[in-house]
C-alpha cells in the first residue's frame, strides 16, 4: 500500500484519496444529499445562513471530537465501549499509514448516519423558531441543506487530513498553515493543535500556543 509520505503531487494525493473506502462513502453521501436538496428546491435566505453556521461550527466540533473521543483515555467509556480512540492511537504510532489515517468504510457509514441525524436534530427546532419569527420557513429544505453542508465538511476534513501527511506542498497559505500545525500535533505535543481544517477550536480553547513555548512530548506517538 502506498504511504501518505510517498505522495508528492496533487494528482497522487487525489488518486490515493479516492482509492480508499471512506472518501467513496462520503462523496456518495454528498451526491445523495445534493440530489435530494436540488429536487426539493425552495431556496431561501435560510440556506446561506445554515451553510455559514455549519462552517463556523466545524472547527469547534472537530476539536471536541478529536480531544474527547479520539484522544480519550484507554479506560474511558467511549474507548472501552465504542473503541473510538484505538484506531487513532494506531494513526499516531505511524501517521503516514493510510490504513489508519483515513476513516474505515464502516466508520464513514456510521458518521454519515450520525451526521444526518444530528443535522436534522438542530435544524428542525431552529427552523420552527425562525418560522415563528419571520414566517415562510419550511423544514425539509433547510434540513437537507444542513445535512449537505455537514457532509461537505466531513469530505473536506478527510481530504485535508490526508493532505497534511503527504509531501505535497499546497499553494495556498491556509493549507500550508494547517499542515504545519497538524505536524506539530503529531511530532511535538499531542495536547495542542487539535484542529484539522480550522484553528478556531484551538484558538477558542487555548490549544494554539507559540511553538517555542511547548515542550516536546514523550507520548506524542503513543498517546499513553
Amino acid at each position: 500500500m502506498v504511504r501518505a509520505d510517498a505522495l508528492r503531487t496533487k494528482r497522487e494525493v487525489a488518486r490515493a484519496f479516492f482509492g480508499r473506502p471512506s472518501p467513496r462513502v462520503i462523496t456518495s453521501a454528498v451526491a445523495l444529499a445534493l440530489g435530494a436538496r436540488l429536487a426539493v428546491g425552495r431556496w431561501s435566505w435560510v440556506d446561506p445562513v445554515i451553510l455559514a453556521l455549519v462552517a463556523a461550527a466545524s472547527g469547534i466540533v472537530e476539536w471536541l471530537l478529536h480531544r474527547h473521543l479520539l484522544h480519550a483515555d484507554e479506560e474511558s467509556w467511549t474507548t472501552r465501549r465504542l473503541g473510538t480512540g484505538r484506531g487513532h492511537r494506531r494513526h499516531h504510532l505511524d501517521p503516514p499509514d493510510l490504513e489508519w489515517l483515513l476513516l474505515h468504510r464502516v466508520d464513514a457509514l456510521v458518521f454519515a448516519v450520525v451526521i444526518a441525524v444530528a443535522s436534522v436534530a438542530w435544524t428542525v427546532p431552529a427552523m420552527v423558531v425562525a418560522g415563528r419569527l419571520f414566517g415562510g420557513v419550511g423544514l425539509l429544505a433547510p434540513a437537507l441543506t444542513s445535512v449537505l453542508a455537514a457532509y461537505l465538511a466531513l469530505a473536506h476534513y478527510e481530504w485535508t487530513h490526508l493532505l497534511e501527511h503527504t509531501r505535497y506542498r499546497p499553494r495556498t497559505g491556509y493549507y500550508r498553515r494547517m499542515a504545519r500545525l497538524h505536524r506539530l500535533h503529531h511530532h511535538r505535543n499531542e495536547r495542542y493543535w487539535l484542529g484539522i481544517t480550522s484553528s478556531s477550536g484551538d484558538r477558542l480553547l487555548s490549544t494554539l500556543p507559540e511553538t517555542a513555548d511547548i515542550p516536546i512530548s514523550a507520548t506524542a506517538r503513543t498517546l499513553a
